[in-house]
């Protein structure tokens, strides 16, 4: 499957290296943890239980999500910025452990992967569970007081809480797969970290 995929803990830069590899290789770029952040913003309007996955999944088919270019839409709406307030990424964690909602966010993200061809991907369980075939994985590290920095509303200790539940969930953990390439961010800077993934992605081409 010709796909970067990028997994990772929080933090540790997924996002910006999605964005600026998307736009050196000028691929299309989906964040799947936006699609559950699109939907924990959703659930946390509707007054949802974010626990209870009963009532999420009878919201979930009101809720129309889109994601093209970076931006993210909830019912024709631009919620790009919304979306990355620190509660709203805790309660996407929080939502991620239902199965049901997790399945139907797959299958979403599979059908846009399938509509736009060549892409980079990146997102917790995106080299595990959603694009095991993917042609790069990739896997960032970084100390999870830097995490914390990069993150303004973070703090180490729900860094670390979100670290434990995004790794314990019974669906679909974060883990790193044995063929995803380890890079540890907490040192390395942007444009390292950007090159040393275009070198796996040439490589991989030039086997073509």
């Amino acid at each position: 499957m010709e796909l970067i995929a990028i997994d990772g803990l929080a933090g540790t830069g997924k996002s910006t290296l999605a964005r600026a590899l998307a736009e050196r290789l000028g691929l299309d770029y989906l964040d799947t943890g936006a699609t559950f952040r699109m939907m924990a913003l959703a659930m946390l309007r509707s007054n949802v239980r974010l626990e209870d996955e009963d009532e999420i999944m009878r919201v979930v088919d009101s809720v129309d999500i889109s994601y093209e270019k970076g931006k993210s839409m909830v019912n024709g709406v631009d919620v790009t910025d919304a979306i990355r307030d620190e509660k709203v990424s805790s309660a996407a964690s929080k939502i991620a452990v239902h199965p049901r909602l997790r399945e139907r966010l797959l299958n979403w993200q599979r059908s846009w992967v399938a509509s736009h061809g060549a892409s980079v991907v990146e997102g917790r369980d995106t080299t595990s569970a959603v694009f095991p075939d993917a042609a790069v994985k990739v896997y960032l590290e970084a100390d999870a007081k830097v995490r914390a920095a990069r993150r303004s509303e973070a703090t180490v200790a729900t860094i670390a809480e979100r670290d434990k539940r995004d790794s314990e969930r019974k669906v679909a953990p974060l883990i790193r797969v044995p063929e995803a390439v380890e890079i540890d961010t907490t040192r390395l800077s942007r444009s390292e970290v950007e090159n040393l993934v275009i070198d796996l992605w040439e490589r991989h081409r030039s086997k073509e």
